[in-house]
């Protein structure tokens, strides 16, 4: 269901015609670039600081459009890393953002001691992950929230559908 919902709504395509690779895992450009088209496909007039994003690129104007927006930040202060995986945590902490840039409500945090490896939560993404898990946005994967580990396909779609039904309201 959530494939056909971020498929219907143009916001994640396939990897070809008639696949979606859902355990494949997406990358911050990628994840970026799906929140732009949610939000319209504004149009850019600014560049931005990142060195490692190529002008050309599919995912350019998402970046500095997210970026702008708040949504987004740098892995540094000049590199964006777009080909890097996007980490449950900071897809998280994205869509915290750009719910933040939409000013839909982010008042509630759940407590992540229920999960047993609430501490390797990431400093930066402890309020996102909470206000997720407030949310039923995201889930634990057993007892644990695998905050670093990557988003696949599948994972990011059922997020967007759940932020979809539980926070754009």
């Amino acid at each position: 269901d959530a494939v056909d919902f971020a498929y219907h709504f143009g916001l994640v395509s396939g990897v070809e015609e008639t696949k979606f690779a859902p355990n494949s895992p997406m990358t911050r450009a990628q994840l970026v670039t799906v929140l732009y088209r949610a939000a319209g496909s504004p149009e850019v007039t600014v560049t931005t600081n990142f060195e490692d994003l190529d002008v050309g690129a599919y995912y350019y104007n998402a970046v500095v459009w997210g970026n702008v927006m708040g949504v987004v930040n740098g892995t540094s202060d000049t590199t964006f890393s777009p080909n890097a995986y996007v980490t449950r945590e900071q897809l998280a902490t994205i869509l915290y953002r750009y719910a933040q840039e939409k000013q839909y409500d982010v008042s509630g945090h759940n407590d992540l001691s229920a999960f047993a490896d609430a501490a390797r939560v990431s400093a930066y993404a402890k309020e996102a992950m909470q206000w997720a898990v407030d949310a039923g946005l995201i889930s634990g994967i057993g007892d644990n929230l695998v905050p670093q580990n990557g988003a696949n396909r599948a994972q990011v779609a059922t997020m967007l559908m759940r932020f979809a039904e539980n926070v754009n309201q």
